[in-house]
């Protein structure tokens, strides 16, 4: 059964639809009107009212219009102070003053505090409350409402305040609509609070500047009046400095200074009281006075002016203050003083803080009275007027001086001219001593320096222009000082600056740079022959004998020549290479010049190259220990052994004479001389063990040992750490080397020959060092150089000597020897001589470098 549904049913439904719709819009637009209302109010308040006192309670009332808000405030933050302001409060439990301001961290904890940290709307009830004060986000502040609705005052980005509506009964109670309503109303009452501020800030702004003009007009007249009195106040100072110039004499300069004043303050009656020199009376060179026609001068007692000298300060005194000082007792009140005035101005005339007078100014009428600022422009001018008469004192002083100066300046004058010719003399020879040697009297480094720069500087304007250096070293300079002494080393060297002069031209510079070096710069050369030529004097008449004491010596000279070949060159240059050269012609043998090619700086590179690898070798490595046999020359047999040393550099085994000189130089022969001392004393030390005679074994040492005791204790104990006999050592020195170190090696042979070491004199021959050096010093061997032994065959005059030698060293008990004997010939030329001993390549001798194991079983 179908049942119809009543048409008219519907309509009336749908119609009671359509009215309810209408009636909640009807609703809707009339709340949207009250609230369009409110906002224009809030609006026009923004407009009308004059003062934001006014403004928060009409706010109040329009939202009360719009929901509860019995209880209600407006707080706003301020950031840069960090405080919150509550400028409308009204509340029916708390109490808060309009304008009462508290610390924002005081109420950081609170619902106020929680709406300015979060920039958000929040609607709280109880239960919220709870909820975000059990999560710590908010504190009880206050008394608890039921409901607590606030919104943020916010403009962009910032937070300026909060507006806060809240209720204590439970009747009354906000929702989410309110909260809406209430943030659309806080963004107009920020609108209108802005517009508020501004107004208020601009009515502040035109009352400030009003305020501002009014002051800078009253400031602009005030500077007016002070610019005039000031252009007065200059014009007077500039006329009082003028004074100084103008005036003929001190009484028309007293004069005009009275009338300049009179200008600037009433000056009818007006003195000048002045300290005498003696400090002990005042005197007065200028007094005007209508009571008084002159000052007179007086000792110094209890006057006003003697008050303003003692306070060092302007003084103000009228009838009042001037009985006051009586009474005090500063001042006196007697007719020598002048009649008492009705007002005194008086200021203190200082210079270096010291008074020297008074300038004053004083009225006897009653009606005219002085102002403080009258004694303060007084003061201010007595400042000018005591510089105006110093100046002019001075001047008149200066007028009687200069006469007296002017002829002392004349006198002085002529004192001066003697000793500026005096200075220029000490001058010249300080100069001179300075650049010039003080033995010889030639130039030094530092001359010689500047002179070679001025001639490369000469030969960069002129490159065709030709000049050398050349480096003069003296041969046997050292034995000679040694020898004779200081003295004679002196007039040695004295005697070579003058012959070298003798061999150069006036224009040439010859120079001392020290000890036995001299340098010379041969400038305006033709060719480089000419600097040969020179150096080829030079060496001849160093040949020549030296006469000192009765005896006749000798010596030489070796020569580098260095010659500038290009306008780049440098001066360290030249010395350099010319120093170089010289070295490589004491290499050749002395007595010779040697001219720098690149070959003598490759050699000096490689020399380098050596000396840094001689420095990293190591001694256990890198070194071995030779011997060579020293055998009878008539039966063959080994008498003793001579250790020499090799360096193993990579493959390559060299000899001593190869590295040995550099080591010298470099220092390192010490260390190297003494491995090689250990590596004897150990071999002895191990024969000894094996109970096997070992022949004295012969060990080269440097001369350098001699020159120290401490190296000498060195190599005696090492002998004497290894336990050995010290008799089975030798200890061989060439001939060359103790000759040029002197007598200093003397005393540490002895030592040695004392321990028990056995000396051997080497290389004998070689020099030509006297005899006298074989019977002075305690040697026990004598060793003939391979050289002089290959010149005996062709020689008669070696073998004589050969044969006196001998006999010599028979009659001294020294055991002599003969090195490089290459022939059987040489053998028998020096048996024949009375040589029994030798060593070297002949295949009758032992073989040559053998290494230590197959010498010791020759031995055996």
């Amino acid at each position: 059964m179908t049942t119809k549904t009543n048409p008219n049913h519907h309509d009336l439904a749908r119609k009671q639809k359509v009215i309810d719709r209408l009636k909640k819009l009807t609703v809707k637009y009339r709340q949207a009107e009250v609230v369009q209302k409110a906002l224009f109010r809030i609006s026009e308040l923004a407009a009308s009212v004059r003062d934001m006192s006014h403004f928060y309670p009409s706010v109040h009332a329009i939202i009360g219009e719009l929901m509860s808000s019995k209880n209600f405030y407006i707080c706003l933050y301020d950031q840069s102070e960090g405080i919150v302001k509550f400028v409308y409060f009204v509340d029916e439990y708390d109490e808060m003053d309009i304008f009462d301001q508290l610390p924002v961290a005081d109420l950081s904890r609170g619902l106020t505090g929680y709406i300015l940290r979060t920039g958000k709307p929040f609607l709280c009830t109880t239960d919220a409350f709870d909820e975000l004060k059990a999560r710590g986000e908010v504190e009880s502040m206050g008394a608890a409402p039921v409901d607590w609705l606030g919104v943020p005052l916010t403009s962009g980005q910032n937070v300026l305040g909060a507006m806060v509506v809240q209720s204590y009964n439970e009747e009354v109670r906000y929702d989410e609509s309110d909260k809406e309503l209430l943030t659309f109303v806080s963004q107009h009452v920020v609108n209108a609070l802005e517009r508020l501020q501004q107004r208020e800030m601009m009515q502040n702004e035109i009352a400030h500047q009003t305020a501002e003009l009014r002051h800078a007009n009253e400031s602009l007249m005030k500077e007016i009046s002070v610019r005039e009195r000031a252009e007065r106040q200059t014009a007077v100072l500039f006329a009082i400095s003028e004074l100084t110039n103008i005036s003929e004499n001190m009484d028309s300069f007293y004069q005009s200074l009275h009338k300049e004043i009179g200008t600037l303050i009433h000056a009818e009656n007006f003195f000048l009281g002045l300290l005498t020199d003696d400090k002990k009376h005042l005197q007065f060179p200028y007094y005007a006075d209508q009571a008084d026609k002159k000052g007179s001068r007086r000792r110094l007692g209890r006057g006003m002016t003697e008050y303003v000298i003692r306070t060092k300060s302007p003084s103000f005194i009228d009838r009042a203050k001037y009985q006051k000082l009586v009474k005090a007792g500063e001042i006196e009140h007697d007719s020598k003083y002048g009649k008492p005035p009705a007002q005194w101005l008086g200021s203190p005339l200082m210079m270096n803080d010291e008074v020297f007078g008074v300038l004053a100014v004083q009225s006897y009428e009653e009606e005219f009275v002085y102002q403080q600022e009258d004694l303060e422009l007084l003061n201010f001018v007595s400042q000018h007027v005591a510089v105006a008469i110093e100046r002019k004192r001075n001047a008149e002083e200066i007028q009687r001086v200069n006469a007296f100066l002017e002829k002392k300046v004349a006198e002085r004058t002529e004192e001066l001219v003697g000793e500026i010719e005096r200075r220029k003399k000490i001058e010249a020879k300080l100069y001179h001593d300075a650049h010039h040697d003080t033995l010889t009297g030639l130039p030094n480094r530092a001359f010689f320096t500047e002179r070679l720069q001025h001639a490369l500087n000469h030969k960069k304007r002129h490159p065709k222009d030709n000049f050398a250096v050349l480096f003069v070293d003296l041969d046997r300079f050292k034995n000679i000082n040694d020898t004779l002494g200081h003295s004679a080393g002196d007039r040695f060297l004295l005697e070579v600056s003058r012959r070298i002069g003798d061999c150069v031209r006036e224009n040439d510079t010859v120079a001392r740079l020290g000890g036995d070096e001299f340098v010379i710069l041969l400038d305006s050369m033709y060719s480089i022959e000419d600097a040969k030529d020179v150096a080829a004097r030079i060496i001849e008449k160093m040949r020549q004998p030296f006469n000192f004491s009765g005896s006749e010596h000798y010596s030489g000279a070796s020569i580098g020549i260095a010659e500038c070949k290009s306008e780049t060159d440098s001066a360290e240059r030249l010395l350099r290479d010319a120093d170089a050269a010289m070295y490589h012609a004491k290499g050749l043998g002395r007595g010779r010049f040697v001219l720098f090619e690149d070959s003598i700086h490759q050699g000096l590179v490689a020399s380098i190259n050596q000396e840094t690898a001689l420095r990293q070798a190591h001694l256990n490595k890198d070194f071995r220990v030779y011997h060579q046999p020293i055998v009878e020359l008539e039966t063959g047999a080994i008498k003793g052994l001579e250790a020499l040393l090799r360096w193993q550099r990579g493959k390559e085994l060299v000899s001593a004479e190869q590295f040995v000189q550099q080591a010298e130089k470099s220092g390192l022969i010490i260390n190297l001389d003494r491995w090689m001392l250990q590596q004897s004393c150990e071999l002895l030390k191990t024969r000894a063990k094996q109970k096997v005679e070992t022949p004295y074994l012969h060990v080269n040492l440097s001369v350098s040992h001699l020159v120290k005791s401490a190296y000498v204790r060195e190599l005696i104990k090492i002998v004497e750490t290894a336990g050995i006999e010290p008799s089975q050592l030798v200890f061989e020195f060439t001939e060359t080397e103790l000759i040029s170190h002197g007598k200093r090696t003397l005393s540490s042979l002895r030592t040695l020959s004392e321990f028990g070491i056995k000396l051997a004199l080497d290389d004998f021959g070689r020099g030509s060092g006297p005899l006298q050096v074989v019977y002075t010093y305690p040697f026990d061997f004598l060793k003939l150089d391979q050289q002089f032994v290959a010149h005996l065959i062709d020689s008669d005059r070696a073998q004589a000597m050969v044969r006196n030698v001998v006999a010599l060293c028979a009659d001294l008990g020294i055991s002599i020897y003969a090195e490089g004997i290459e022939t059987k010939q040489q053998q028998a030329l020096l048996l024949e001589l009375g040589v029994r001993f030798g060593q070297g390549e002949h295949t009758g001798l032992a073989r040559l470098l053998k290494s230590p194991t197959e010498v010791l079983s020759d031995c055996a």
